[in-house]
């Protein structure tokens, strides 16, 4: 369009575009909805729909913490050029975060029914299933992404190269995170969000705080461990609430053995 090639446009792009797809999934939900569902009387509770969309919302908070607080750690300490090192990196390897979002968006659904119907048994084989699909296409994505580490940052440019070792330091972190699947979108679904929010809460405070410690002493390589640190304790976090609160191990172990079965 001839627009500037800005941050401003690119944000305004996104925005746009966020919007334009919203919009069309409305108009195409409704027109379902119209047709499933006969025209009736119409109640609302909003306690009820403050209470569940309130922890949902600060779920949603504190992941872009956790996704931008190292960037923006980095910009305050380092200069520029570092910081679009590290970004460059960063971006890189989380591309395997990808699956797991995939993974939730498409049981999600599934686990709300089974868990609806009772379906005790089936809820347990489709948490399963979704944290085997997640993990193990994350491991093979996290070993291809590293073999080719090197060439894709050089893409951006030779100096980008000095990120490589930052790869593999936030890959520890992700695959850690993979070993429990998505486990925001079944908490979420099975009636746990206050619990997921209080685990994503504390873990946002941990990479705040670890990324204001190690940033200023290690720099890039510091923003990862913090990274990858608060990652894990999110993931040992998820494991022990989906234990206690909906009686399911969810982690990559319990898993593996489901398939053996």
């Amino acid at each position: 369009a001839g627009w500037p090639l800005t941050a401003t446009t690119a944000v305004g792009a996104a925005i746009a575009s966020t919007w334009v797809t919203s919009v069309i999934q409305a108009i195409f939900i409704q027109r379902r909805l119209s047709r499933e569902i006969p025209v009736g009387p119409v109640a609302h509770d909003s306690r009820l729909w403050f209470t569940t969309a309130l922890p949902i919302w600060f779920i949603s908070a504190c992941e872009l913490v956790l996704q931008n607080v190292d960037v923006l750690v980095l910009a305050r300490y380092l200069a520029a050029d570092a910081v679009g090192i590290y970004y460059a990196a960063l971006k890189t390897i989380s591309l395997i975060a990808f699956v797991g979002y995939a993974v939730g968006s498409a049981q999600s659904s599934r686990l709300s029914a089974q868990n609806a119907r009772g379906d005790r048994e089936g809820l347990i084989a489709s948490v399963h299933d979704a944290v085997n699909w997640t993990f193990w296409p994350s491991l093979a994505g996290a070993i291809l992404l590293l073999l080719l580490g090197r060439p894709l940052l050089g893409l951006f440019g030779p100096e980008f190269e000095s990120g490589y070792p930052a790869m593999f330091v936030l890959v520890i972190g992700l695959l850690v995170r993979a070993a429990v699947g998505p486990a925001e979108f079944m908490l979420r679904m099975l009636g746990a969000q206050t619990q997921c929010a209080y685990v994503l809460g504390g873990s946002a405070i941990l990479s705040v705080v670890l990324n204001l410690a190690l940033v200023p002493v290690y720099g890039i390589l510091g923003a990862a461990a913090a990274t990858s640190l608060a990652l894990v304790a999110a993931t040992i976090a998820f494991a022990i609430v989906a234990r206690r609160t909906l009686g399911i191990d969810i982690t990559i172990v319990s898993a593996a053995l489901s398939l053996r079965r």
